[in-house]
């Protein structure tokens, strides 16, 4: 098998293969931004049609379905690519992409080369450990992902727990008006007895 051709790594040589590559990052945070907006863009006014009915049954309130669903898909809108943005600033997850294009770049030629240990120069003998950084890079990457994905899973189901609960103290609400409001009409029924009976016992 022939050796692949090498050639000569410059300085100007790696500058203009980062620079070239160096879209790839914005690209990849567009996706995940993308991404994380369809995790609400199923949102429609039919997912209120409960709590609206609730609230039209009880205090006889019209919800305007579509203004509240329009409000949280704005601010899901500005809040999740802030969480995203901080993720790639943070871990510096755009250097390392473009880097790693990088690398796959230069060593395109070595695929399929039947390694000889002994007749290798100390950057070749040395290449599986870098690779071997860089893939522990690229998985820590990764489990990083995976960590803010559970973080947004536990966000969505927090803030649900938080609907139900703001969905119950409304219920109790009603109860408690419709309980005092019966009261109210009880009092009012008792109040001539009462002045009837304490005219009789004066």
């Amino acid at each position: 098998m022939s050796k692949p051709q090498k050639k000569t790594i410059t300085q100007s040589n790696i500058e203009e293969s980062y620079n070239r590559h160096s879209p790839i990052a914005a690209k990849v945070q567009a996706e995940y931004d993308t991404a994380l907006k369809e995790v609400f863009a199923d949102l429609s006014p039919a997912c209120l049609e409960p709590f609206a009915a609730i609230l039209l049954e009880h205090e006889n309130t019209v919800m305007n379905k579509d203004t509240l669903i329009e409000r949280l898909r704005s601010r899901m809108s500005e809040v999740l690519p802030q969480i995203n943005e901080g993720f790639f600033i943070a871990n510096d997850v755009g250097k390392k992409l473009i880097t790693l294009e990088v690398l796959k770049e230069r060593f395109e030629p070595y695929k399929g080369t039947s390694w000889n240990v002994h007749k290798m120069t100390p950057e070749e003998r040395t290449r599986p450990v870098r690779m071997r950084i860089m893939d522990a890079s690229i998985r820590y990457m990764q489990k990083q992902l995976i960590a803010q994905e559970k973080v947004l899973q536990a966000s969505m189901e927090n803030s649900k727990k938080n609907r139900e609960r703001i969905q119950n103290i409304q219920n109790e609400r009603v109860k408690l008006y419709a309980l005092m409001h019966q009261q109210s009409s009880d009092y009012k029924e008792m109040t001539p007895k009462l002045l009837e009976v304490q005219r009789t016992l004066n």
